[in-house]
């Protein structure tokens, strides 16, 4: 009995084998990068450092911060290390156990850098005070004539919503800096939606109805939430990044000439901060 079982094993083998061709087995799935824990708690803050990016050198350096206890190992990854996990972009551990930093260099201070914090070997995160995001699921179906020259997301090169940092960003001059703010026991808000507003959803489309809401008689705008929140269609109370503009509406200087042209005809704009309401594919 025995030796016709061995004969039936050696009869499946055979037959297994002999059915697959060569180069039909599976690729081997690539090691994961290894995570080296660093020294703990050695590295003290450089001075001027805080949460986010802090660039030094003339724009050509940055300090990058993370806010990460109970984390193993962080790296820095994006445009300025072709998104590796190398041991220069490793992230040093500051004295309270808590703080992760790294500078990087050789930046030029008039290009913008995407980037990521990889944590752990496992986390992609973007940088929660980062003012500007990039989403590769929402960012192709916002019109150039909204936000013009915006920069591409690097696909095949990570995934997950990744920050932007530029030492030398656009700067906006204000026009309107004496305006005096309405008392508070005198305001007549407007409660308002970017996205519904006008048909263009857009800052500088809303620009062109102040006039009519003027007409009405108000001295407040509150705009409805306009930092950067999940997809495109939205209220804007699913917030995931709070220093970051949604694009979807315009750019940061489209929204502080909204705001510079509203005081320039007496009109306050209240922001609709929702700090309860941090949503899914937030970092924090």
């Amino acid at each position: 009995m025995k030796k016709i079982s061995y004969i039936l094993l050696l009869a499946s083998f055979t037959i297994l084998f002999s059915c697959k061709k060569p180069g039909t087995f599976p690729t081997p799935t690539p090691e994961p990068p290894v995570v080296v824990p660093p020294t703990t708690g050695t590295n003290p803050l450089p001075a001027g450092a805080k949460d986010g990016v802090v660039f030094i050198n003339n724009g050509t350096s940055a300090i990058v911060t993370l806010y990460a206890p109970a984390k193993k190992s962080v790296y820095l990854i994006g445009d300025f290390n072709d998104w590796q996990a190398l041991p220069t972009s490793q992230m040093k551990l500051a004295p309270d156990n808590n703080t992760w930093w790294v500078q990087i260099d050789n930046l030029n201070p008039n290009t913008e850098y995407a980037y990521q914090f990889f944590v752990d070997g496992t986390l992609k995160v973007a940088d929660p005070y980062s003012e500007k995001i990039l989403d590769p699921n929402n960012d192709s179906y916002i019109p150039a004539s909204v936000y013009p020259n915006l920069k591409t997301y690097p696909n095949n090169k990570t995934t997950g919503n990744v920050s932007v940092m530029q030492a030398n960003k656009p700067t906006y001059t204000w026009k309107n800096g004496n305006f005096n703010r309405p008392a508070k026991d005198n305001l007549v808000i407007y409660e308002l939606l970017i996205r519904d507003f006008t048909a263009e959803h857009s800052y500088a489309s809303t620009l062109q109805k102040l006039d009519y809401l003027v007409s009405l008689g108000i001295n407040a705008i509150e705009l409805m939430p306009v930092t950067e929140f999940e997809g495109n269609l939205s209220w804007g109370y699913n917030i995931s990044y709070y220093f970051a503009p949604d694009k979807y509406y315009g750019t940061k200087q489209a929204l502080q000439n909204f705001i510079d042209e509203c005081h320039g005809k007496g009109i306050a704009v209240i922001m609709d901060m929702v700090l309860n309401h941090s949503f899914g594919q937030s970092p924090m």
